[in-house]
């Protein structure tokens, strides 16, 4: 599998990361149009923008899988872009296969992975343990790449109803 790498962000001089809509939606775009075949939306919002509503359309009409982490706010229910129905909604679990405290549930998540505990990349360039269901989507969208690669012929639906199909329960 190959790795698109997109940038759509900034970081203000407080330290604060911040993300804008049409940003996003060009990096959306932009990877669809240059042959991603899965984007990981490692991020949202409570608002269902049209601009990235249109994006993420395109994109899923472009045949790519598209990976959403449902958020962090313990509430039910995911925050956009995984609410959307072209997205694969992914809450976080502990080590120990239990939702992760912090990860959003409920009926729109599609999926769970690991969330709890992991090691990342933060700001300013260095390594740390973070949690979340930012941490858990990546790992939702390799499975799906490795799937695809394996399994070429794969429309983003049957991608999606074989990782939904196939997932353990939590416990």
């Amino acid at each position: 599998c190959k790795v698109m790498s997109l940038r759509a962000g900034f970081v203000v001089a407080s330290g604060g990361a911040f993300l804008q809509y049409d940003d996003v939606s060009a990096a959306i775009v932009y990877a669809a149009d240059n042959g991603a075949n899965v984007i990981n939306m490692s991020w949202g919002d409570v608002v269902d923008s049209f601009v990235i509503h249109d994006a993420v359309e395109y994109a899923y009409h472009r045949g790519c899988i598209l990976v959403g982490a449902a958020g962090n706010s313990h509430i039910a229910g995911a925050l956009y872009p995984a609410a959307l129905k072209t997205v694969l909604a992914v809450a976080a679990t502990e080590r120990d296969n239990t939702l992760a405290f912090i990860s959003n549930f409920g009926a729109s998540i599609d999926i769970a992975a690991p969330g709890g505990g992991v090691l990342s990349t933060q700001l300013g360039n260095t390594y740390g343990i973070l949690s979340g269901t930012s941490m858990a989507a990546p790992h939702v969208s390799g499975v799906a790449a490795l799937l695809l690669s394996h399994r070429p012929e794969l429309s983003n639906e049957g991608v999606r109803q074989i990782l939904v199909a196939t997932a353990s329960p939590i416990v």
